[in-house]
């Protein structure tokens, strides 16, 4: 029974919460939802994408808030905050989506790198989210020409969501 009462959860309580919805861009179906929920002093991370070639892709937060474009080029550069240039990792570098034979993909990650909602520099409200055609280590945004960005959503804030309902 003394055992019981002094266990401590090992994930904090959420804290601010951002989602990005992704719509498709360079004619693409492929759609999905990202989250980002502050615990602690960790950011986790749960994503799901759907119409999803199989195989392997590149997933990036970039630094502009804005997926107006067809190419999703608005989203501009991959992000990375001025502070955050350590081990060569951009603020904006996410795991790599693995999309199985149905086309659909998941993640789910934790980082200390990011924060939601807090104002600082590496807070991931207002940038965008985009998701790629295949492995890009180096994405660059062009306007007028096609490419490989098949999805692209702006992260916002959010008062509580299950990726569940919004997909």
């Amino acid at each position: 029974m003394g055992l019981l009462a002094s266990c401590v959860s090992p994930v904090p309580p959420a804290g601010a919460m951002a989602i990005a919805r992704l719509e498709p861009r360079n004619s693409s179906t492929v759609r999905g939802a990202i989250s980002f929920t502050q615990r602690g002093d960790r950011v986790w991370i749960a994503a799901h994408f759907t119409d999803l070639v199989p195989g392997a892709h590149s997933v990036y937060i970039h630094a502009v808030g804005n997926c107006s474009s067809a190419n999703a080029a608005s989203a501009g550069p991959v992000w990375n905050a001025s502070d955050a240039a350590r081990g060569g990792q951009r603020t904006g570098d996410l795991p790599q989506l693995f999309a199985g034979s149905e086309g659909h993909a998941e993640m789910a990650t934790s980082t200390r790198d990011l924060s939601v909602g807090t104002g600082a520099l590496n807070d991931v409200v207002g940038h965008s989210v985009v998701v790629h055609a295949g492995l890009d280590p180096d994405p660059k945004a062009e306007f007028g020409v096609r490419n490989g960005w098949l999805a692209c959503g702006v992260i916002e804030r959010s008062e509580g969501f299950d990726l569940r309902d919004i997909l």
